[in-house]
């Protein structure tokens, strides 16, 4: 006979659902990100922000492989590479910028678990004397930024979490270290963390600034420009998995 507790778990795990989901197994080729426009909104993303001026497609700045996941991620083929580089620029630039967006009907407002994991690379890390947005909402929930911020001077190799204007949660990343991240909007809200294969715990309870919405920049490399102009610079790649929303819980496994 069950015990009145593993009934209770029981009943609390099939009562979480995902209300979108961004891992990448669906995905066969890169090439299945240039389906999206538009006109034609298929898949998990929305991918028209990446540099277009020279031809470019989506897949020309993403590219999929099993070397590019967290291998302790569950239910997961595949991670992305997300790239930029000096031709990177959007709108005419100046700011470097290669993003994934939720293609969902969904609001993603509320209380709900926002799951990314992602590894600032021994290859073609991003430079710390430029401030890079990685993960954002429009809304500002929070902020996970790697580099120097804008307005202060030197360099800083530092990866951060940012709601309401402070850091929340920072450190000196490992090259090559994968990082869980679940930001928990709503009430009571917060920011759960962990590193490779580690249980993701709890390191700050508040609310998470913003007003939320599907506009969720979860996968990116966004450079902004020091001083005002952005130099040519070489190849810097950040590595995404494990990205998905849910409802309840949160999932603590990576």
């Amino acid at each position: 006979m069950k015990s009145f507790a593993s009934l209770l778990v029981f009943a609390y795990a099939a009562s979480a659902a995902v209300v979108w989901d961004g891992r990448f197994s669906n995905y066969t080729t890169a090439a299945d990100f240039d389906k999206w426009s538009w006109s034609n909104q298929v898949g998990a993303y929305q991918t028209y922000i990446y540099g277009n001026l020279h031809g470019e497609t989506a897949s020309s700045w993403l590219t999929l492989g099993s070397q590019f996941m967290n291998p302790a991620t569950k239910n997961e083929k595949q991670g992305v590479k997300v790239k930029i580089n000096a031709q990177s620029t959007w709108n005419g630039g100046p700011m470097l910028r290669t993003e994934l967006l939720p293609q969902t009907t969904n609001s993603l407002s509320g209380h709900l678990y926002y799951h990314v994991s992602l590894q600032i690379p021994t290859v073609n890390p991003p430079d710390p004397a430029y401030e890079h947005q990685i993960v954002f909402w429009e809304g500002h929930y929070a902020d996970i930024k790697y580099g120097q911020l804008s307005g202060q001077n030197g360099v800083a190799d530092t990866l951060q979490v940012i709601t309401g204007g402070k850091s929340i949660w920072s450190v000196q990343p490992v090259k090559g270290t994968w990082y869980n991240f679940i930001l928990e909007t709503g009430s009571p809200g917060g920011l759960w963390v962990s590193t490779g294969s580690s249980a993701l715990q709890k390191v700050y309870t508040g609310s998470l600034n913003g007003n939320g919405g599907t506009d969720w920049h979860v996968a990116g490399a966004l450079r902004l420009p020091l001083n005002g102009n952005t130099q040519v610079i070489n190849e810097t790649d950040i590595y995404y998995s494990g990205i998905y929303v849910e409802d309840s819980g949160p999932t603590t496994t990576p």
